[in-house]
């Protein structure tokens, strides 16, 4: 039977609080799967993509769906409105969707919400709606709820603010932070980042296409990357030659406000004129270089951070004085390039120039060494070092740094030499 106009208007309006509170909690559900950071945010979208698609660009693919940004690459393009109403108490204003190559320091991929409303409201209003509430820890600026890959699972660790994951772990991350400078906005993000794989990426992230997954490098050790012969020929100045089997030191670095670093260790062995080197950063991570008096790097790699890649200097222009004589120069100019190569890879060139000073007693850099110092002012662009070349040793020696950004002053506090 066909229903009055006024009683068919009557039945629409007492079914319509009904279908909002539907509308309510297929999009609240949403939300609270987005808080796990995980893949249950994507297929919640598919389950109430129909809720969803009135507020927002909905894409879907079989068993999940997602918001559709136009390039995840472009921070112009890396955000799309939304326009559902207030959701749990949280007024969603946009979703963004990025991704950003640290190289070294990892792989970072954020996705979320600017919502309206001030940090600490809006941690207390999406805290019901987290699994562990007490997980996400308030900071000076900021709520974190930081985990760690342990295996095949996740380690709730304490929050790291500021200290990127590097390569060889990745951490997963719901976080609340200020949106803008007005402290009316807050970004609420999820984010995996560090040395992510395409497997990790697939399980996570279904609604990121295989084609834009990570690509793995594989591992190599320094000593499988050959110097160029034609770079090994022109390093033949009888002045760089060093004058020991092994030497090892320990320096303190002291910063500009007159706090120290830890202490860091320095090994060298000489093979065929070039000196093998290796620093130790702590418990961190450690570096490999095979170099000429310390002065002139030929590869480098990174261990504990990094891509485990292999900086190699593939062609050099090296002009050394027949001796050191006050006012002479030495300069270098490095063509370097990552082994083994990614198609996004860009050479690296570098150039330094030393200028020779004037001799001090080798015993005032440290008390045990003999001879002379000669001191070498070296400019690399930006970074420039105050070094002395140990005659008695062939192998120079940092005493200060400068950049734009930092300032050191290194105390050596042990020395070790075997002739």
């Amino acid at each position: 039977m066909k229903l009055p106009f006024s009683a068919a208007l009557l039945a629409s309006a007492l079914m319509a609080p009904a279908l909002s509170h539907a509308d309510d909690a297929a999009l609240a559900d949403t939300l609270k799967a987005f808080t796990r950071c995980d893949a249950s945010f994507f297929s919640s979208l598919n389950t109430h993509h129909t809720a969803w698609q009135a507020y927002a660009p909905i894409k879907q693919e079989k068993n999940f769906a997602w918001i559709a940004v136009k390039n995840r690459a472009d921070r112009k393009a890396n955000a799309v409105p939304v326009s559902a109403p207030a959701i749990a108490g949280l007024k969603l204003l946009s979703y963004h969707d990025e991704v950003t190559d640290l190289g070294p320091l990892g792989l970072f991929y954020y996705w979320g919400f600017i919502v309206d409303g001030g940090v600490d409201e809006v941690a207390k209003r999406l805290a019901p709606l987290v699994d562990q509430p007490g997980a996400l820890i308030k900071g000076d600026v900021e709520y974190t709820r930081s985990e760690l890959k342990v295996g095949e699972g996740w380690q709730l660790i304490k929050p790291q603010p500021g200290k990127a994951p590097g390569l060889r772990q990745v951490e997963r991350v719901l976080i609340v932070e200020p949106e803008g400078k007005q402290g009316t906005q807050s970004r609420v993000s999820c984010s995996v980042q560090g040395g992510i794989n395409a497997g990790l990426l697939a399980r996570l992230r279904p609604d990121i296409a295989p084609a834009d997954y990570p690509r793995t490098v594989a591992e190599i050790n320094i000593s499988d990357v050959e110097v160029p012969a034609t770079v090994l020929q022109r390093l033949d100045s009888p002045l760089l030659q060093p004058k020991f089997k092994a030497l090892s030191y320990t320096y303190l670095s002291k910063k500009g406000d007159g706090s120290k670093d830890l202490p860091t260790t320095v090994t060298f062995k000489a093979e065929g004129g070039l000196l093998v080197k290796n620093e130790v950063y702590g418990r961190t991570f450690n570096v490999d270089r095979l170099t000429q008096a310390d002065l002139i790097q030929l590869k480098s790699k990174m261990n504990g951070v990094g891509d485990g890649r292999v900086l190699q200097t593939r062609d050099a222009q090296v002009n050394v004085p027949a001796s050191w004589t006050p006012g002479q120069t030495l300069t270098a100019q490095l063509h370097m390039v990552n082994v083994p190569g990614k198609p996004t890879d860009k050479p690296i060139d570098t150039s330094m120039t030393c200028k020779v000073g004037e001799r001090i007693p080798a015993r005032q850099v440290f008390a045990t060494l003999t001879g002379d110092a000669i001191k070498l002012a070296c400019d690399q662009g930006d970074y420039k070092t105050s070094r002395v070349f140990i005659e008695d040793l062939g192998v120079a020696l940092t005493l200060e740094s400068t950049s734009s950004q930092t300032h050191y002053v290194n105390e050596y506090t042990a020395l070790d030499v075997v002739r």
